[in-house]
């Protein structure tokens, strides 16, 4: 857990779950000492794509190489974006290259934390939530699922084969289109961001309750995995908690 002029307090932890043999999700967590910002990444290699996790690893891999040689002062939308296109740009380039019938590709979930507002991007159904108890509704999620829909005659519904397929990844095709936001940040709103092996066996009210509890977002982090693991999760899990600075505990 560590702290910077963001004025937050962040931990991360992976799992390669109960079904899995090898963990295809990878995160990142950037705080450089005395910085104007906190990063945070998660990243999911597509299920049945081969190498999902090396496609996961140069996403992270990228932004924190642009992390490094942009000062968090500036790590904004444009920042963000750019390092997300080039990671995008090298995994594609990697399959490419190695002629792969069945490209590697990744989601992703990011955010920048400041101390005034917070950006976030995403691509895929990796997610990020936003808490606060403030709040009419205090668990919202603030990134959309990129997934097909399945259509029979005027009524939508989602088959359990669409509801795990993603319409969007980093590294399947030379151009791809991620969903950017900036919002205001709360100093009461405490942060989750996960791959689909959390929320895919964990309700909200879950996260809610945890994210809720007052706990140090080391222990959240903990817990919500453990829930995760309870559940019989059939993917891998990552999981990004972030809020408030706290003390230790």
């Amino acid at each position: 857990m560590e702290y910077n002029h963001a004025q937050l307090a962040i931990a991360g932890e992976s799992n390669v779950g109960l079904n899995r043999s090898h963990n295809e999700d990878n995160f990142l967590i950037c705080t450089p000492p005395g910085g104007m910002a906190v990063l945070a990444l998660i990243a999911d290699g597509i299920g049945g794509h081969a190498q999902g996790e090396i496609a996961s690893f140069i996403c992270c891999r990228e932004v924190f190489k642009a992390a490094m040689t942009t000062d968090s002062a500036n790590w904004d939308e444009k920042f963000l974006l750019n390092a997300l296109r080039k990671a995008n740009e090298r995994i594609f380039h990697r399959n490419f290259s190695e002629l792969r019938e069945r490209p590697m590709g990744s989601t992703v979930a990011a955010a920048v934390f400041h101390r005034d507002h917070f950006i976030i991007a995403n691509a895929g159904d990796s997610r990020f939530y936003e808490y606060n108890h403030q709040a009419k509704t205090p668990l919202t999620q603030l990134s959309e699922d990129h997934r097909p829909i399945a259509k029979e005659g005027k009524h939508r519904r989602k088959s359990r084969e669409t509801y795990n397929l993603i319409s969007r990844s980093l590294g399947t095709q030379r151009e791809v289109m991620i969903d950017l936001k900036t919002f205001p940040r709360s100093p009461e709103s405490r942060f989750l961001l996960c791959s689909d092996g959390l929320y895919s066996g964990v309700p909200d009210s879950v996260f809610a309750g945890l994210l809720g509890s007052g706990q140090p977002v080391r222990t959240v982090t903990g817990k919500l995995m453990r829930e995760a693991l309870l559940s019989g999760s059939h993917d891998n899990i990552s999981i990004i908690c972030a809020g408030p600075p706290e003390t230790e505990q």
